[in-house]
């Protein structure tokens, strides 16, 4: 339960605009076939390993 309030903590101390755009981006992966979840999530982790803050936004319209 500890990660889950971390995340919530993280969220709560983000930036109004921030907050809008993730709660943006989750809506989009809940809605997502495993097929498509499967390739946001390849794509979120090879983001934060090169250290970008933005990940291609053509997973969500596939």
């Amino acid at each position: 339960m500890g990660k889950v309030f971390g995340l919530l903590l993280g969220f709560a101390t983000l930036p109004e605009k921030s907050r809008r755009d993730f709660l943006t981006r989750l809506n989009e992966f809940m809605m997502m076939s495993p097929s498509q979840k499967r390739r946001a999530i390849t794509e979120w982790q090879h983001a934060t390993d090169d250290g970008a803050g933005e990940p291609d936004k053509s997973v969500a319209k596939r």
